[in-house]
């Protein structure tokens, strides 16, 4: 480590352990999600309504909202205006392709303009006039906010009935203030993975990577948040500096080896040599002594704190005994004037006599040797007990002199541990100012010796001076990314403290909904997942959940490590009953919940558990939406739904019909008989089912 490495360090532990005790001492703070209100949707092609009302126009009323439609009207459309309404054209491009979370970036970057004219590219017009209004509660505040269809550009926000600039930077920052979260890319974060459950997602239950990020942002606060994220960035960019570094050293080394190869020896040459070798072995010590300065500080300021802390308790201890010598003097003269009182005291106190002003050390001390042994304090007589407050005031002298003894122990051992410390301190920086005068006398002796070898040989030379420069190098920023990683895992292990008390929640809220999806038994294992952060270094503990199911083949539950080990259905459901039990355990004003075709992979025989489940999420809370889109197909998953949500028809104020408001296609207009009959039976099956 260089010079500065030291305080650099102590600061750092300094933070660290500050977030640590704040960690363990603050209340878990849940954060926001959005609570839909309404979406109105105007002037798109995509939707353009009916003569009575154009556009599209849909009220989030607590529990179901079901979009019914057929391939073509544009359902996975819809959710990606509701997304988009919430992120605008910002996006996490980690988040695409599947990548692990635990070294990427998590930063919201605003999308290109062709990728932020999505909607435009979908309708004739370009969507020159479409606009899309979103109102939606978070945290307790109503938001309304108003978005250009045809590149998502704000054109109005209201937050708490108050107008706000009109401003992508406005609404991020309301965002993350109403949500509680430290940046907006953790607001995209949570929409991708609680609120939006789209068909490119995570499968969170076996993404440890996701999961941490997840509940670090869930349950962290915004400044635990804060640290996580800088200190996780300097650690992967720390690490990505030192491999480069390590590779530039090895190739250097390389050249320089072949280039000493073909050189001729010398005297000049030899003593080159030797002091190349002495230094890189002296700089090699000059690292390990400058890493262990600041730890020798640390343990020297711990030790000075100690012995203060000991001196104050031994200067009471002094003080208490003190008063119960003068207590006992009191006690020794019950009848008599102040004045011997007085006169005895002031001796005891300060070895001094009243009467001739002599200093008096030893009758002090005989003093309180008969205090002690409680003769008389006069004429050192032993003498019985002729008051009732003498054995009292015995027994708290007793006391007294025995916490003093422990005090000055105690005392002594920190007085001598502080001395041991500065020794220890001071030797070191000794060492450290003799190597690096050594230091300074080798390289200006290779210097003088460099000046006398001919032009090439200077430039070898200079090139193994470089090298071991590069070493150096190499040490210090070796030395740096230990000390942060280790700084990072003791605060990371304080925070996976906090996030563990919510874990048995989250257990329990999933196995209510785990449960009522799957007869198997299901249920989540709190188990902090190892993993490396970044390429190097050793493995670091982080907050994590595994799985555990039972099977045909095993009546018990086992673990399964991942998603193939498990059917498609079960899969989906697994998935869905983890972010609904984060959802339950982590807000505090309730969510929404949009499910994009939930109907496509579930199993005919579970399709009544599952609507039972779906709407039993969206009745938890009165504030909880639940948002479901799905094709008009046979089958009792919708009728169900429809059946649980007292949905009886199109006209009904949950349902968003697209086969009303959405552009036909060709099979809507050449089929569209055959559709209404579809979704007639659909409502016909939902009556008959709300009857049984």
């Amino acid at each position: 480590m260089s010079a500065s490495g030291g305080p650099r360090k102590a600061i750092l532990c300094s933070q660290v352990h500050r977030l640590s005790r704040q960690s363990s001492e603050v209340v878990i703070q849940l954060i926001a999600l959005p609570v839909l209100s309404s979406l109105d949707v105007d002037d798109y092609g995509l939707y353009p309504g009916s003569d009575t009302l154009p556009g599209l126009h849909v009220t989030f009323q607590p529990g179901l909202t079901l979009i019914l439609g057929a391939n073509g009207l544009g359902k996975t459309t819809l959710i990606t205006i509701l997304y988009r309404m919430l992120t605008g054209p910002f996006d996490i491009p980690a988040l695409a392709g599947g990548q692990r979370l635990g070294g990427a970036r998590l930063d919201a970057v605003k999308l290109n303009s062709w990728d932020a004219r999505l909607f435009a590219h979908r309708v004739t017009d370009a969507a020159e006039k479409a606009t899309a209004s979103i109102c939606f509660d978070l945290g307790g505040a109503p938001f309304r906010l108003v978005r250009k269809l045809n590149t998502l550009e704000v054109v109005s926000l209201e937050v708490g009935g108050n107008a706000m600039r009109p401003t992508e930077e406005a609404y991020q920052k309301q965002i993350c203030e109403y949500a509680d979260l430290y940046t907006f890319g953790d607001w995209i974060l949570a929409l991708r993975h609680l609120t939006f459950y789209f068909e490119d997602r995570r499968a969170l239950v076996w993404d440890p990577s996701a999961q941490r990020e997840l509940l670090r942002l869930l349950f962290l606060s915004k400044a635990e948040s804060e640290h996580w994220r800088t200190t996780s960035r300097e650690i992967l960019a720390s690490d990505s500096g030192v491999r480069n570094l390590k590779y530039m050293v090895g190739r250097e080394e390389r050249a320089v080896a072949k280039a000493v190869k073909h050189g001729t020896r010398d005297e000049v040459r030899q003593e080159l040599k030797l002091i190349a070798a002495q230094l890189e072995l002296d700089e090699a010590s000059a690292d390990q002594l400058d890493g262990a300065l600041a730890e020798l500080d640390a343990a020297r300021q711990t030790s000075r704190a100690m012995a203060l802390m000991a001196e104050q308790t031994h200067e009471a201890a002094l003080r208490a005994v003190e008063h119960q010598q003068l207590k006992s003097i009191s006690a020794a003269f019950p009848s008599s004037s102040d004045t011997a009182r007085y006169i005895l005291g002031q001796i005891l106190s300060d070895s001094e006599c009243l009467a001739c002003g002599s200093w008096v050390p030893g009758f002090a001390d005989d003093l309180r040797k008969r205090i002690r042994d409680h003769d008389c304090v006069v004429c050192g007589q032993s003498i019985e007990d002729s008051t009732e407050s003498r054995p009292v005031v015995r027994r708290l002298l007793t006391r007294a002199i025995a916490k003093l003894e422990a005090a000055e122990e105690h005392l002594k051992a920190a007085m001598s541990e502080r001395a041991a410390r500065e020794i220890e301190y001071d030797d070191h920086l000794r060492q450290i100012t003799e190597l690096n005068a050594r230091i300074s006398q080798r390289r200006a002796r290779s210097s003088d010796l460099i000046r006398v070898l001919p032009p090439e040989e200077k430039a070898l030379h200079q090139q193994q001076s470089d090298l071991s420069a590069m070493r150096s190098r190499l040490a210090v920023e070796r030395a740096a990314l230990t000390t942060l990683r280790s700084d990072f895992q003791v605060f990371v292990d304080s925070v996976n403290q906090q996030i563990a008390k919510k874990s048995e929640d989250i257990r329990l809220a999933f196995d209510g909904f785990a449960n009522g999806f799957l007869l198997e038994d299901c249920n989540l294992v709190w188990q902090p997942s190892r993993e490396r952060l970044g390429e190097s270094g050793e493995l670091m503990t982080f907050a994590a959940f595994v799985l555990n199911m039972s099977s045909a083949a095993f009546q018990s539950p086992v673990r399964r490590s991942g998603p193939q080990q498990v059917s498609e259905s079960q899969r989906e459901f697994i998935d869905l009953a983890f972010r609904m039990a984060l959802m339950e355990v982590a807000t505090s004003h309730g969510g929404t919940l949009i499910i994009d075709a939930p109907e496509s992979s579930l199993d005919a025989v579970f399709v009544s558990r599952a609507a039972t489940v779906l709407t039993r999420f969206a009745d938890a809370m009165q504030q909880n939406r639940l948002v479901i889109t799905s094709n008009l197909v046979a089958g009792d998953l919708i009728p169900q739904l429809m059946s649980k949500s007292h949905i009886r028809s199109n006209r009904s104020n949950r349902l968003v019909d697209l086969l009303v408001i959405a552009a036909p296609t060709a099979a809507t207009r050449e089929l569209r008989d055959e559709y209404l009959n579809v979704r007639k039976s659909l409502f016909a099956r939902a009556k008959e089912l709300a009857d049984d």
